[in-house]
């Protein structure tokens, strides 16, 4: 493999290490926000070598792939801490399962369920932080017109723990949301707590299941980033964000001698 190969493989492998710094920043970010999920980094190669095949009498050469790439993100959907705050209209889950919002176009799902009442056409409705509405155990995605049947009100005669906790089928209670496949699930353009379905399979809701969801009231998830984590690993990311600089800047002298010997 030439000079110029390892100038440019050093500078793909640069570029690989500078977006997996990029992702442990996120995580740093995302270990005070409610429900943030960790992403983890997938690494890969380019093109290995096989200048001599192993298989015949005499030993092979075979040359790995000096480049290094991104391969896949991986999100990770592990439980974070619940943490109890008191506020009545807010909720954590425990188990897999999303709550449904809708911002007035589309509907997205989170597990952040720092809720709120909002009045909204002389109406309470619960909203989120962002005002997206929550929707409740009544909203049905296959069929169309359920959205508004599903918002989940205040005001109806019933206390607000019984209209949250049931899940006997009434519009107005609160409901968790699973999917077959959680990692097809694609972050919104709302952010990386917010989820768009994409190809995570058929939904189901999860408090009709085996009683592995809990739905905790005056309580919220914690972000399952850990600095204990997260640090060390950034520490490895700058070191080897520093070796394969120090590579680049070999191959660029070595080209500045050859140029020069041409001169």
């Amino acid at each position: 493999m030439g000079s110029f190969d390892h100038g440019y493989s050093g500078m793909i492998s640069l570029r690989a290490v500078n977006e997996w710094i990029g992702v442990i920043n996120s995580n740093l970010g995302g270990t005070n926000r409610t429900a943030y999920k960790a992403t983890k980094v997938a690494f890969g190669g380019g093109v290995a070598q096989l200048l001599r095949d192993p298989r015949q009498e005499v030993n092979g050469i075979q040359l790995p792939d000096s480049t290094l790439i991104v391969d896949h993100t991986r999100i990770d959907f592990s439980q974070g801490t619940v943490i109890q705050d008191g506020e009545l209209t807010h909720f954590a889950i425990s188990g897999d399962g999303f709550f449904a919002v809708h911002d007035g176009a589309s509907v997205f799902f989170t597990r952040d369920g720092e809720f709120r009442w909002t009045v909204l056409n002389n109406a309470t409705i619960l909203t989120t932080a962002s005002g997206f509405t929550v929707l409740g155990h009544g909203w049905d995605p296959a069929v169309v017109g359920t959205l508004t049947a599903s918002i989940i009100r205040s005001g109806t005669g019933a206390t607000f723990s019984a209209i949250i906790n049931s899940v006997s089928g009434a519009d107005r209670c609160l409901a968790v949301w699973r999917f077959v496949n959680n990692q097809a699930l694609k972050f919104s353009k709302y952010g990386s707590t917010m989820f768009d379905d994409a190809q995570a399979g058929p939904l189901t809701v999860a408090n009709n299941q085996p009683r592995n969801v809990e739905t905790i009231q005056s309580s919220l998830e914690a972000s399952n980033a850990a600095l204990n984590d997260t640090l060390p690993e950034l520490s490895l990311a700058q070191k080897l964000f520093s070796a394969v600089s120090k590579i680049i800047n070999v191959h660029n002298s070595d080209l500045d001698i050859t140029i020069n010997l041409i001169r």
